[in-house]
């Protein structure tokens, strides 16, 4: 009887431990998709940018250019999942987005545009590559739909005038733009992307 008494405590303190040692993750840490390990703080050099117009693209300057927005996406998505865990992991009054959260939140709503607006633009100025055109255009949509959510809850946090709202959301994607997101469409560009041999975590997060 004493034995097996023995081993429920051991037991119990064993999970005991492992309630704690999870318990002591910081921002930095792993906690899900929701606390990437070091997050790129994103500034206006960072995103796309070309200033070429009318010209037939290579193949090799088109996977560059398709390279360094999935790149920037990456780090926009990061960016996300990490101010989502900082909102969560806020209690009763400290629920309310503070005016740096606010400022944050908008300052990587205006990049995530930007990126979207400068490389639709590069592709909808110069000629593509045989064969890019129709999964440039999904990756496009793709990325335009995740980063609707930051510009949405930017807006809502305007309107809203900085009240507490308990429900601030910067990561799920609205269900009008499920079209563009499912697994079927991230599959059709993964492979793309693997064709190209352009590697990416992006569009699995």
């Amino acid at each position: 009887m004493k034995k097996y008494l023995i081993l429920g405590l051991i037991c119990v303190l064993t999970l005991a431990l492992a309630a704690c040692g999870h318990s002591g993750d910081d921002d930095n840490g792993h906690s899900s998709k929701h606390a990437p390990k070091n997050v790129k703080k994103l500034s206006e050099k960072d995103i796309f940018q070309s200033k070429e117009k009318g010209k037939k693209l290579s193949q090799e300057e088109m996977n560059s250019a398709i390279q360094k927005y999935v790149d920037i996406n990456s780090d926009i998505l990061d960016n996300k999942y990490l101010m989502q865990y900082k909102l969560d992991k806020q209690y009763g009054s400290d629920k309310k987005i503070t005016d740096k959260q606010a400022d944050q939140l908008s300052k990587l709503s205006h990049l995530s545009i930007k990126n979207d607006v400068r490389f639709k633009k590069y592709v909808e100025n110069n000629t593509l590559p045989k064969g890019y055109k129709e999964d440039v255009d999904r990756i496009i949509k793709y990325f335009t739909a995740l980063n609707s959510t930051i510009k949405n809850a930017d807006e809502d946090i305007e309107e809203l005038d900085y009240q507490p709202q308990n429900e601030l959301n910067v990561v799920d994607v609205s269900t009008k733009y499920a079209g563009d997101v499912n697994g079927k469409q991230q599959d059709k560009i993964k492979k793309f992307l693997k064709s190209k041999n352009i590697k990416t975590d992006a569009v699995d997060k």
